[in-house]
């Protein structure tokens, strides 16, 4: 397998259980660096959330923030935002909180939401950003933002997911984790940052190896001729995916990196 770029999402993904990157791991991705092989991170995650772990990779390339609506440059500036208008994310915001979400957006390294509850205070732990409540979300609003996120249920993520799609066809809706649901701007994707990365990095689907878990990854799977869904994926990932490795409890990335990549087991 002749690969000249990898490209992963982190949560699920390449980060273990614990939402850290395990030594083997940051040893393989030491390896495949040497040896000339770009490493390019891709998650739902905002610029500032990824800054650590992009850091401990130490790939030197761009990565893709915001389930594609931002590209970082190497430096960790952000290169490029996709962004919703004020109006077309009170829209969202107003829709999904009327469905019984809690819901948030972002600006810059912050996020905001209408009140402190567990949702917040669960995604500053694993984010690390800092959190704002604003009391209305939606006349807080007043500025562009890449991404609107909420939180529900799985199930009610599931049976919601067609409806909101229906209402606003020109929305770019995904599914990062079970519970969340992920608002971006029309045409906005993992893959369509890839394909807008692969134009000025010289990238090429045949020499590009991709590793996804859930919905959001799907378009990034599909451009690279080399996909690969993790153990823990979800089924339709699995079925999309040309590979399936172990799960990310497992290091699965970075087993599948040294055996197929380096060629080691």
């Amino acid at each position: 397998m002749l690969i000249e770029t990898i490209v992963t999402d982190l949560d699920d993904t390449l980060l273990n259980p614990d939402a850290i990157l395990s030594p083997y791991t940051l040893e393989v991705f030491a390896r495949a660096r040497d040896r000339g092989v770009r490493i390019i991170p891709a998650s739902g995650r905002a610029a500032y959330s990824m800054r650590r772990f992009v850091k401990q990779l130490d790939t030197g390339m761009p990565y893709i923030a915001c389930n594609g609506a931002q590209l970082v440059n190497a430096d960790h500036t952000v290169g490029e935002t996709i962004a919703f208008t004020p109006q077309e994310a009170r829209a969202v915001i107003r829709y999904l909180q009327d469905h019984g979400f809690y819901v948030q957006c972002y600006r810059d390294d912050d996020f905001y939401y209408a009140r402190e509850c567990e949702n917040s205070l669960s995604y500053q732990r694993s984010s690390g950003m800092n959190g704002h409540a604003v009391d209305d979300l939606e006349m807080f609003v007043t500025f562009p933002t890449p991404k609107v996120l909420s939180v529900h249920e799985p199930e009610e993520v599931a049976r919601w997911l067609p409806e909101i799609r229906k209402a606003f066809p020109d929305v770019s809706f995904s599914v990062s984790k079970p519970y969340f649901l992920e608002a971006e701007p029309h045409d906005v994707s993992k893959g369509a940052a890839l394909q807008r990365l692969a134009e000025t990095l010289h990238l090429a689907p045949a020499s590009t190896l991709a590793f996804g878990d859930s919905l959001n990854d799907l378009s990034m799977l599909a451009y690279a001729e080399h996909s690969v869904a993790m153990g823990n994926a979800r089924d339709e990932v699995k079925r999309a995916a040309r590979y399936v490795c172990a799960t990310n409890a497992e290091d699965g990335v970075a087993r599948f990196v040294a055996q197929h990549v380096l060629g080691k087991c």
